[in-house]
């Protein structure tokens, strides 16, 4: 079923005459955010795939010059890199499907959940992210040359890269997911006000 199928059944199978500005804003805004987090999960899974043999080729000297360090450090690499995507299909698949018996009301309910969950992925990214990454490049660049100078201007470097990045999550939560929640409220609202109307207030067709 394809978007307009879906915003035509909404339409016809409405207990309360729907705003067609109501249908066409919650598939609008839904297309765009479902085009947004498949493109992000995209570039994050093959990211990690153009990675995976580097950090292979890294244990596997770790291994052969015995740098205990380095080793665990190249593990603990190795499985966020399976994490990470991991993680992203989990939060993806919580989106709502074209589904033409599920009423625009519960799909709004969904896709809040889907836009929750999205919010907290980014607000926690310190912890599931950056953090095993960040430390997983500080063992192995540690583990391999020692603290010398230009290894710990390199690790400060790291550290203002990571602070960066936990930052820009946290404000495309707020500004992108968090907001959506926000949007899908004021429909929600929007459409009880309309279902607790009296039938000669409710529009007929139009713009609210």
């Amino acid at each position: 079923m394809t978007w307009k199928d879906l915003q035509e059944q909404w339409k016809r199978t409405a207990v309360t005459p729907l705003a067609a500005s109501t249908t066409q804003d919650a598939l609008r805004r839904a297309q765009r955010l479902r085009r947004l987090i498949f493109w992000r999960d995209s570039a994050e899974s093959v990211a990690a795939l153009v990675l995976l043999p580097f950090v292979i080729i890294w244990l596997r000297d770790a291994l052969r010059a015995h740098l205990i360090l380095s080793q665990a450090s190249a593990v603990l690499l190795l499985g966020w890199l399976f994490y990470v995507p991991w993680s992203l299909w989990r939060a993806r698949r919580l989106l709502p499907r074209n589904d033409p018996g599920l009423p625009l009301q519960r799909y709004l309910e969904l896709e809040r959940q889907a836009m929750l969950a999205q919010a907290r992925l980014l607000e926690q990214a310190g912890w599931w992210y950056i953090a095993p990454c960040a430390l997983g490049i500080t063992g192995l660049t540690l583990g391999n040359y020692g603290p010398t100078r230009g290894v710990l201007i390199y690790l400060a470097m790291v550290l203002v890269l990571c602070v960066l990045i936990e930052r820009l999550n946290k404000q495309k939560a707020k500004s992108i997911f968090r907001r959506r929640i926000a949007d899908i409220d004021a429909t929600c609202r929007e459409l009880t006000a309309l279902e607790a109307a009296p039938d000669d207030t409710r529009p007929i067709g139009g713009k609210l």
